[in-house]
């Protein structure tokens, strides 16, 4: 379930996540869930950061004014 989500619905989750541990009203056992849940959404999102930061590419201006793509080091 968790695998395929994307990126941006991790970080919503995780925003309900914070909210839900915030409140009063949340028991130990339910916060703890919560908890785990968390993390593996924010390993999850982690996960899929590392992946697109490997493949951002840059822009390098040539002498002669043109661009080549070149991979990010």
């Amino acid at each position: 379930m968790t695998s395929s989500m994307s990126f941006e619905d991790r970080l919503l989750r995780l925003e309900e996540i914070a909210n839900q541990l915030e409140g009063d009203g949340t028991d130990l056992a339910r916060a703890l869930a919560l908890f785990e849940e968390g993390i593996e959404h924010l390993r999850g999102a982690a996960e899929q950061l590392a992946t697109a930061e490997s493949r951002v590419q840059r822009l390098v201006e040539r002498s002669d004014g043109s661009f080549d793509v070149v991979e990010r080091e």
